[in-house]
This record gives structure tokens, C-alpha cells and sequence, in this order.
């Protein structure tokens, strides 16, 4: 039979993005094994009851042990070593309980949490890395490249890269810029990229669109995304495109 898994996500499963990136795929998977799922839930999400109690019904009905925790956020770094302590001390209680055989880790944080309940118990570590979020936080003008906390979480990413029994990223050309690691030179785990999908079934228009062109934009805007680069082209398809009444 197939080792149960431990997947824990820093992100709650009550935000959209948890139930989109996190449920939606778990809940195909959680078919072929037992899958206990340790989320981080922001108080003014875990206050909605009425959600809340949706979303167990829907994680219990796809066979899935939900385990949230509050999530932190004053005093940022404090507050997040905070929640990676909590979150190592529940598995450390629930994976002899639970007979868990794989930690699997979305993004970083989680990661550290994964790291060292491999370390004092043995179980599996999934890097489920994504994309390289300290380098993200930088692009996004959240950290300085010289900075302090950039330099701490590369020397956590290669730690991550270094122990993982295996790695999930979102693109090939991600591996190819970790193949390209001196550290991992001889030492590259086994890797399996998964593009970020969509289930169509969810995205059907209800009815033909009124006009003749439709353009639509699906994401956020902010410093982690070229959104300069959306209105540019959005500009010049305005410019090729007939005008009202023409």
C-alpha cells in the first residue's frame, strides 16, 4: 500500500489560492493514497464560518485529514519561525501516529518544516520548490539582492536541494538552472516538472460573448508580475484593433 503523505502548505486553504493550487489537485490524488493536508489559515479567513464549513465538507468528502493551524503574521520573520516551530512540532506528532512515509513541502517554508521531520524521523522529503522564491522576493522588490535575508534563504534552498528525495518544478527551465548549481553537480535529485493547469470544466463561458472581441486578463497586478508588460500589449492591440461605429 501507499505510504501516507503529509503535504503542508503555508498558504490557508480557506484563500483562493490554497483551493485552487493545493485542494484541487489533492483531491485527485488523495484516490490512490492517504493524504494528511497542514495548512496556515489567516484568522479573518478561519472567522467566516459559513466557508469554513464548506470547505471541510469538501475536503472531508475527497477523503482528505485537514490540519489547519493559525497563521502569523506581526513581526514577520519572528512570526513565520514561529509557525515553521509549530508546524515541525505537529508532525512530529502526527507522523508516528499516522505512519507518514512523505513530507511534501509547498515552497519554502514548508520546506524548512519538511527538512527537519526528515532529519529527526526518517519520512521522505518532497521539495515541491515551484519556482525560486528568494530570487522571486527579489524581483518583486520585497528583499535587496545584497541583503541579509536573501543570502539566509539561498543557503536554505540549497540545503532543501541537497536533502530532497525528490523535487517538483513548474518549468523546465528551472532545472536546467539548477543543473547549472556547482553544489549539485553529481548531486541532483530526481526532478519532475508540473506546469501550473487549469481544470476547463471550471472556465466554460455561459453564453457567447456580446461583442465581437473579448479580452480578458486573469491574475494579479503588483511588483511580482510585469503588469507594465499586460497594458503594453493591451495598448497595442487597442491600436490594430477597429474602433466603435467603424
Amino acid at each position: 500500500m501507499n505510504a501516507p503523505v503529509l503535504y503542508i502548505t503555508y498558504d490557508g486553504l480557506l484563500e483562493p489560492l490554497g483551493q485552487s493550487q493545493v485542494l484541487a489537485y489533492l483531491e485527485r490524488l488523495a484516490a490512490d493514497r492517504e493524504v494528511h493536508l497542514l495548512s496556515f489559515e489567516k484568522p479573518a479567513d478561519w472567522r467566516d464560518r459559513a466557508a469554513r464549513e464548506a470547505l471541510a465538507a469538501r475536503v472531508r468528502a475527497a477523503g482528505i485529514r485537514w490540519r489547519p493551524l493559525r497563521y502569523h503574521k506581526r513581526l514577520s520573520v519572528l512570526a513565520t519561525a514561529w509557525d515553521a516551530v509549530r508546524g515541525i512540532a505537529f508532525g512530529l506528532w502526527l507522523i508516528p501516529r499516522a505512519r507518514i512515509g512523505i513530507v511534501h513541502a509547498r515552497s519554502y517554508v514548508p520546506a524548512a518544516m519538511a527538512l527537519a521531520l526528515k532529519r529527526l524521523t526518517g519520512a521522505r522529503f518532497v521539495f515541491d520548490m515551484r519556482g525560486f522564491w528568494v530570487d522571486e522576493r527579489v524581483d518583486g522588490g520585497l528583499w535587496p539582492r545584497d541583503g541579509r535575508l536573501y543570502r539566509i534563504g539561498k543557503r536554505f534552498e540549497r540545503r532543501f536541494l541537497l536533502a530532497a528525495d525528490h523535487v517538483v518544478s513548474l518549468t523546465q527551465a528551472a532545472v536546467r538552472q539548477m543543473e547549472r548549481f556547482d553544489y549539485l553537480r553529481g548531486r541532483m535529485p530526481p526532478v519532475t516538472v508540473i506546469p501550473t493547469c487549469a481544470d476547463l470544466n471550471r472556465f466554460r463561458p455561459s453564453s457567447p460573448p456580446e461583442a465581437d472581441f473579448v479580452l480578458g486578463y486573469v491574475g494579479s497586478a503588483g511588483t511580482w508580475y510585469r503588469f507594465d508588460a499586460v497594458v503594453a500589449s493591451f495598448a497595442a492591440l487597442r491600436s490594430r484593433l477597429p474602433r466603435p461605429g467603424c
